[in-house]
């Protein structure tokens, strides 16, 4: 085949159903602006992210996109003084934090537009709908009576879906309704077989699915008209919400929640699953059914988008079911997905988990055993039900269908058709159970890294309080120390000052050579109690006026001799002597 000949495969490679998680890692200012750096993660591996840098602004820019959902969002308010402190923006980073992951955690936030073009500013930065109306327009061109009306901007969650209202100049009063899908990465049909598939199903009759009117593909995209109805859709019904306002705006925070009765559920129940059991049948994959694809049509559930398995969408519970190790088959999809809008007609309210851990109401014993055995985690790990098993329980078998006599059940699909499409749902289930395998795997690494990190942390807190145990025991010692040498210190000083008292107190300073005259005529006064200690005698002079100092060792002699004969001294010996000789001498 020559290359201009070969065929290349226009179809988009990314799943919007993917899941995203962002980390602000950290901020930092640039000419007077606080500018955050966010890393974005898509699905379970970690080599998949990208960093984008985002403003204060940026994201009240966000928050006035998502308003109209009308979900209350704990955005940080501004600040106009201060709002370059680095405590204050530490913590408005961690506000923000808490912004997004508000965002991510909700479906229907984060599936509209303005969330993905936040984060994934490179692959939702389109002009979507301008792209979507030139398609459109050339896809009508060849066709002889149609015409484009105008669009109904965001009534539906898939951001490459865009709808149109149109009108056929042969019949100009009945409105009809557009949609255009774009190619999804499970699209797997060559051009010449879509457009024998699409001829196909613009010739299939069902009493509970709803007719094409139009039906046509390109090598972008298919484009599918049917009848509007008024009503909308069963999740229209259940919100009591108008079919063409915004889709965040319908099941953003919408107050009225019906619900329908047992007898509804159980003939829209019966209805459904006839519908996917004729699908299943004509071996054609579908995998999407939910409140949204499903209208209510004179006391009968129709089935709406029949076309997007075959246009290779990815499933709107599709985050959902792969978690379930066992839900890999189409068969098992539509089972999951089943029991998801049975319970939303139950209790008006869609099921936000994975799994049902217990009822949030009242239901009949017979609902609530079919709602187990599809949604109940153990259900989910062993296996789910068949839809020949559904239509047996005692719920759905009570059922009494009434048929017309117009109504018929038919889909001629060509057999070489046939088996292109059992190529087409194996690798749809293919896809599906290898990235089950990887998130598995995924899960397993981020489970031994926890550990690991676990065992790290447990390792530095064994180390950091054998290091603090070690530092108390030796400031116990220091202070045992301390405490001892404190005492010694003590005993000294004790010590050294009883050794001076009992010198000051007990020894008596001999008086000078020159003093010795005064100290035999008048004895010297008794010193005060408590006084300080006389300063020691000076030095004895140096006699006949030499220079060398005289032997101490002689002058400690005559001090000894002349204290010993002060002590000695006895004045009775004395003579007396009369007054004339006292004058003489």
């Amino acid at each position: 085949m020559a290359i201009f000949e070969q065929e290349t495969a226009k179809k988009v490679l990314l799943d919007d159903t993917e899941c995203l998680s962002c980390v602000i890692e950290n901020w930092r200012n640039i000419n007077g602006h606080i500018e955050y750096t966010i890393r974005v993660q898509r699905g379970p591996f970690r080599y998949n992210t990208w960093i984008v840098n985002k403003r204060y602004n940026d994201f009240v820019n966000l928050q006035s996109q998502l308003q109209i959902s009308g979900i209350p969002l704990p955005l940080p308010p501004k600040k106009f003084i201060g709002n370059l402190n680095p405590e204050f923006v530490s913590e408005r980073q961690k506000g923000l934090q808490k912004y997004l992951n508000t965002i991510l955690m909700n479906p229907i936030l984060m599936s509209s537009l303005p969330a993905k073009a936040f984060v994934d500013p490179a692959n939702y930065c389109r002009p979507f709908g301008e792209i979507a109306l030139q398609h459109v327009s050339l896809a009508l061109r060849s066709e002889v009576g149609w015409e484009v009306i105008g669009p109904l901007d965001d009534i539906g969650w898939r951001i490459r879906k865009h709808y149109y209202q149109v009108r056929n100049k042969n019949t100009p009063k009945n409105e009809k309704l557009a949609s255009w899908t774009e190619y999804g990465p499970d699209k797997y049909l060559s051009e010449k077989d879509m457009q024998a598939v699409f001829k196909s199903l613009s010739l299939m009759q069902h009493p509970f699915v709803q007719p094409i009117d139009l039906c046509l593909c390109t090598d972008v995209g298919g484009l599918v008209v049917r009848p509007f109805f008024k009503d909308g859709s069963l999740r229209d019904i259940l919100y009591d919400s108008k079919p063409k306002q915004p889709f965040m705006k319908k099941y953003g925070n919408s107050k009225a929640h019906n619900h329908l009765d047992n007898a509804q559920i159980a003939l829209y129940g019966r209805q459904i699953l006839e519908a996917i059991k004729f699908l299943h049948d004509k071996g054609l994959p579908y995998g999407h059914l939910h409140a949204s694809n499903i209208l209510i049509d004179e006391g009968r559930a129709k089935l709406l988008d029949i076309e997007n398995g075959i246009l290779g969408v990815p499933s709107y519970y599709r985050p959902y079911f792969m978690q379930h190790r066992k839900i890999f088959s189409l068969q098992s999809i539509d089972v999951y997905c089943f029991g998801h809008t049975l319970y939303e007609m139950t209790f008006g309210v869609p099921l936000r988990d994975i799994s049902l851990n217990e009822l949030p109401g009242e239901c009949s014993p017979e609902l609530k055993k079919v709602l187990e055995s599809i949604l109940s985690a153990e259900a989910c790990k062993t296996g789910l039900p068949t839809i020949e098993n559904l239509l047996s329980m005692p719920f759905f078998q009570k059922v009494a269908l009434v048929f017309n006599s117009e109504d018929k059940a038919q889909l001629k699909i060509p057999s070489s058709i046939k088996e292109r499409l059992k190529n087409v749902q194996a690798q749809i289930e293919e896809r599906l159970k290898d990235e089950q395998k990887m998130m598995r795997s995924q899960k397993r690494m981020s489970k031994v890294q926890e550990m690991m990190s676990s065992e790290e942390e447990k390792k530095k807190q064994r180390h950091k309080r054998r290091q603090e145990q070690k530092l108390q025991s030796q400031r116990s010692i220091q202070e045992k120390e301390k405490e001892k040498d404190d005492g010694m210190n003590g005993e000294r000083s004790d010590s050294v000052n009883s050794a001076s008292t009992v010198t000051s107190v007990g020894t008596i300073t001999p008086p000078s050579m020159s003093d010795a005259p005064n100290v035999l005529s008048s004895p010297p006064p008794p010193a005060p109690p408590f006084s300080a200690p006389a300063p020691p005698p000076p030095p004895p002079p140096l006699l006949n006026g030499s220079s060398k100092p005289p032997d101490l060792s002689a002058v400690s002699k005559d001090r000894s001799a002349l204290l010993g004969a002060i002590c000695n001294f006895d004045k009775s010996a004395l003579r007396k002597t009369s007054k004339k000789s006292s004058s003489v001498t």
